[in-house]
């Protein structure tokens, strides 16, 4: 039965090649990606590059079928496949075709592999969470090297992939080290002040986010494109914020009481806590991602604005876990409120050792309850009213776990 899948995808492809590409080509080659992005229980988006413009093929299903679906994606560098018809918690392969050196036929660039997220109806799911990445180091590559044999089912970033925020310097900052993750797994970034580039506190700046990051990736349609959104898994909620207007960004928005962003968050805090027929929750978890802390002891204080803004919000509505950048140190803080450690607070995780140089503690506070100078990830699972987390060094070792109840 594969065999003749195979007798019949292949020679339709090469009539498609004939047909979007007539006469002899010049071979094209995968110069970025595949990479994932923007993902649900039943759609996503694969991205890649290719050294010339030219058309591409991509075919897609459930494993072992990676052909029940078929795309063309017309001329360009750029490629977008926009995915439909995911079977939710599954294994799906696909496949790359490009146009093969010297005829008008194609070959196959890249084979992969990835898992659709859970549906509601599932209760477990894994993500890896870190931040301040964008070095091109050697550490950062060696915990890259960790990264690209996990299997979590999303991966979250605090801000900082690319140092520059410049495009060409993405690859070796961002998508090579994570190559081999990113094509199986998609990833969902805050925008740190590093995303606006060297003029992020000058009018000059305010297109370089848009020529060189939102050209380049699929945020989810649920909140301002790029700067915010949120995205739901299984019965979480993750909300993914732009802090940058308080690193002085002009072009950021604003996230002060009575702004669009505020406005949002509030709306969309408030829907999570809706429940199903039954009288049940329909969002159990409700995360924050955001480049800004909060909470910290490192060099990079909080500022008060801010805070006073967001954290009524994040008690009022019951979120969880913030998960937060900037300071380039790991620390986990107990549940805190209004600066006092209190059991009806929020905890604050501050990953920000992806790879840059890191920094010392700056303060000594009641509230931390984990700190440490070391580059790091974290791994989080989910299950049902569980979520434990794990922090490993670039040797491995665990720097920190704990486990929340709820």
């Amino acid at each position: 039965m594969k065999k003749m899948m195979y007798m019949f995808i292949y020679p339709l492809l090469l009539l498609l090649a004939h047909i979007f590409w007539p006469g002899v080509a010049e071979a094209a080659f995968l110069d970025r990606g595949p990479y994932l992005e923007n993902f649900t229980a039943k759609t996503g988006v694969v991205r890649f590059r290719v050294d010339v413009s030219t058309p591409a093929w991509f075919t897609y299903g459930a494993d072992p079928v990676c052909d029940k679906f078929q795309i063309f994606s017309p001329k360009t560098r750029e490629h977008k496949i926009n995915l439909f018809g995911l079977t939710p918690d599954t294994t799906h392969c696909y496949k790359i075709y490009l146009p093969a050196d010297g005829t008008d036929g194609v070959y196959e660039a890249e084979t992969g592999y990835f898992n659709s997220f859970p549906d509601k109806d599932k209760d477990e799911f894994s993500f890896i969470a870190f931040g301040e990445s964008g070095a091109g180091s050697a550490s950062q590559y060696r915990l890259a090297e960790i990264m690209n044999d996990l299997t979590p089912t999303l991966v979250v970033h605090t801000g900082g992939l690319v140092s520059t925020g410049k495009d060409k310097d993405a690859d070796i900052q961002y998508f090579q080290p994570y190559s081999t993750i990113t094509a199986r797994v998609p990833f969902y970034p805050a925008l740190s002040k590093s995303e606006y580039g060297p003029a992020f506190d000058k009018p000059a700046g305010k297109n370089f986010l848009k020529q060189n990051f939102t050209s380049y990736h699929s945020i989810p349609y649920t909140g301002q494109l790029p700067n915010f959104y949120f995205f739901d898994v299984a019965k979480a909620r993750f909300f993914v914020l732009d802090t940058t207007s308080y690193a002085g960004v002009q072009s950021a928005p604003k996230l002060n009481r009575g702004s669009k962003q505020y406005a949002w968050l509030e709306k969309f805090l408030a829907n999570a806590n809706k429940k199903d027929a039954t009288g049940k929750p329909e969002i159990i978890w409700k995360f924050v991602v955001m480049n800004a802390p909060l909470y910290s002891s490192g060099p990079h204080e909080p500022d008060p604005e801010l805070l006073e803004a967001l954290e009524p919000l994040f008690i009022r509505y019951g979120v969880d876990v913030v998960f937060q950048g900037t300071n380039r140190q790991y620390e986990r803080t107990q549940l805190v409120k209004e600066g006092q450690p209190d059991d009806s607070g929020v905890i604050y995780i501050t990953l920000g050792g992806g790879g840059r140089p890191l920094e010392n503690k700056a303060h000594d506070y009641e509230w931390t309850e984990s700190f440490s100078k070391k580059n790091h990830f974290a791994v989080v699972t989910v299950k049902d009213r569980t979520m434990s987390l794990n922090v490993y060094d670039e040797n491995t070792e665990i720097l920190d776990s704990f486990e929340l109840q709820k």
